[in-house]
Parts: C-alpha cells; sequence; structure tokens
C-alpha cells in the first residue's frame, strides 16, 4: 500500500472506485448493482460456517462488499458517502448518542415513535466535526469504538445482522423514487456493519498485532489500484461478464437444455403470457378486436404512464374537458393485468 493510497478520505476512495469503473457501471441499473453487492454476501458468509471453498478467503470479500457498495452510492447519486455515514455515525451511536453505544439505551430508544432524532444528531455533528474520521482507516477504528467487539461475539450473528441489513436496503432501493432519504439513512447502516464485520475479523484473525485498519486499507489498495485489476486499464473496459466467471459457473449449468426456445427450461414473454393465463386474450378498442401480446401490453404501459402525466400537467384541460382519465386507467390496468415492465 503506497502512503498516498493509506492516507486517502473515504470520499477520495469513493471517487477512484467510481472512475474506474464509470463506463463499466453506467449501463447497469441500481437493482444491478445491489445483485452485485448480494453476490458479494456469499463470500462473506462462510466467516460464519465450516465450509471451506480452495483459494477463497472469507475476509477478502470485504473490500470488494466495501466497493460494490460506493458503487451503488454512485449510481444513485450520492454526493459524499463521508457526510452520509457521519451524518448518522457522528462518532456515536445513532440511537443512544453514546461512544461506546449503551444497549439498554438503545433498545429503549428504539422503541419510541422517533427513534432517530435527527436534529441531535445534526448538532452532534458539528460538535465532534473534529473528530470526524480522515482516512477509511480512521472509520473502522471509529466504529471499533463506537460498537466495541465483546468477546463473546461470533461471525453467524454479526453475518446474520448484515444480512438483514442488506434487505432493508433493498427496500430502499425499492421505494428510492419517493423516498430518497430513505436510502442514504440504510446505506449509512450497511457501510456501519461492513466496518462492524471487519472489526470482528481484526480480533479474530492472525494480524491482530496489526493496528486496527491497516489490514483493510491494504486490501482495499491492491484490490483497487487506481486501474481495474483485469483489463489492467485506468478504466476499465472489461466485458460486462467476465470469461473467468463463466468459466467458474460452467458446470452448474444443467447439461442439453435450450432456453427461450420452445419446450426449452425458460419461458419467453409469449409463452408465459399463455402458460400462466395473464390478462385478457384480446382488447377490443372501439370496432377493432386485438390480441395481447408482449408488444401490445409493453404499448398499453407506456400509453398509461403518458396519461398519468397528461393528467397530473394538464389538470385544466383534462377538466374542462370531463376527461376521467383516473377511472380510464384504472379500466385499462385491470384488463391487462400483466406484470410485464416496459
Amino acid at each position: 500500500m503506497t502512503m498516498a493510497n493509506g492516507s486517502r478520505s473515504l470520499d477520495q476512495w469513493y471517487l477512484t472506485i467510481n472512475r474506474i469503473y464509470l463506463d463499466r457501471n453506467f449501463y447497469r441499473d441500481r437493482f444491478s448493482l445491489f445483485a452485485h453487492l448480494v453476490e458479494i454476501l456469499g463470500g462473506l458468509s462462510l466467516l460464519a460456517t465450516d465450509k471451506q471453498k480452495p483459494d477463497v478467503t472469507p475476509e477478502s470479500y470485504v473490500p470488494k462488499a466495501l466497493a460494490w457498495w460506493m458503487a451503488l452510492c454512485g449510481k444513485v447519486g450520492v454526493r459524499s458517502v463521508e457526510q452520509m455515514v457521519w451524518q448518522k455515525f457522528p462518532d456515536v451511536c445513532s440511537y443512544c448518542h453514546r461512544r461506546p453505544h449503551e444497549n439498554d439505551r438503545c433498545v429503549e430508544r428504539k422503541r419510541e415513535p422517533t427513534a432517530l432524532d435527527w436534529i441531535e444528531l445534526a448538532r452532534l455533528g458539528e460538535a465532534n466535526i473534529e473528530r470526524r474520521p480522515k482516512t477509511l482507516a480512521g472509520w473502522q477504528e471509529m466504529f471499533a469504538a463506537i460498537y466495541p467487539i465483546t468477546a463473546t461475539e461470533g461471525y453467524p450473528a454479526t453475518v446474520g445482522r448484515f444480512t438483514e441489513e442488506l434487505g432493508e436496503l433493498a427496500e430502499a432501493l425499492r421505494v428510492l423514487p419517493i423516498a430518497p432519504g430513505y436510502f442514504l439513512s440504510e446505506a449509512a447502516d450497511v457501510f456501519a456493519w461492513l466496518m462492524h464485520l471487519q472489526n470482528l475479523i481484526h480480533s479474530k484473525r492472525h494480524y491482530r498485532e496489526v493496528e486496527r485498519g491497516v489490514a483493510l486499507s491494504q486490501w482495499f489498495s491492491s484490490a483497487y489500484p487506481d486501474r481495474c485489476t483485469d483489463c489492467q486499464n485506468p478504466v476499465c473496459t472489461c466485458a460486462p461478464i467476465l470469461p473467468g466467471t463463466l468459466g467458474r459457473i460452467a458446470h452448474e449449468i444443467p447439461k442439453d437444455t435450450s432456453s427461450f426456445v420452445r419446450g426449452g427450461a425458460l419461458l419467453s414473454q409469449e409463452d408465459a403470457l399463455h402458460l400462466f393465463n395473464l390478462g385478457a386474450r384480446s382488447l377490443r378498442i372501439g370496432s377493432r378486436e386485438l390480441e395481447i401480446n408482449v408488444s401490445l401490453i409493453r404499448d398499453i404501459h407506456r400509453v398509461v404512464g403518458e396519461l398519468k402525466v397528461l393528467a397530473v400537467t394538464n389538470r385544466d384541460v383534462a377538466k374542462a374537458q370531463s376527461l376521467d382519465l383516473t377511472r380510464a386507467i384504472d379500466g385499462i390496468e385491470e384488463l391487462v393485468s400483466c406484470p410485464i415492465s416496459n
């Protein structure tokens, strides 16, 4: 690890990761990036089991998870991950406002309707601003002070809690269009538990004599040395799915199966319409009767979306022409009740 990399702030790493993989992730949506983050959890979960995989070091998945977390935050459009995390964890626990946190007080506060006091957290953030971590290692140290590892703490419970936080982050992604602030809160929680997991690894592995945070900084710098380690370019030019990935999963694919063809293992969208009997078979518009198919459903969904926009942006016109757009939209959606997105 170079001195420059070791002294980088969390935001500097955030910008570095998104610069390297900007082009590769540009065409991925937020759910695709989240799927990659969940995929990494498979490697981390080995910490909590007796299962062993050749040439797989479970703790090496922590920097990978951190990088995908940064990529996801970049896709959502987070301006500063440092500010996002500090807003919820200003060198104290989010609930009890203590360092180290007091479990009984946390449990009591979480029962209250307004468990998170964002105004008080903002005040604490300003009061403690001088203690805001300046490096990745510093953030790990801060969370070790807020949530110390107990003598009886083990991997299963911690990995389980991390999984729970990923589930809440999934919910935040699902409701992002109407509640974007929820993502900021849940993404901060995922980072906090990732740091806690790294602190647990630090307490149990043979490198305990190494200063806290140094191991993670070394791993992260080695995995992301200002370039993609696969194509060696400063801006990644790798294929969406690496050849190595295809080779690794090849033995998991059933033999002699054809996908998306008649009689194959997977259904085409047209076949799914008939097999699952989704929606009406035909749609009558005036004197015309149209067969329900995937193309028509997509067109209807598009038109319904445009009608909704019209109803909102031209309310006066809609009212003047006595257009009951809501009833019309509901009727179309009920007639063609098919979960195929456009």
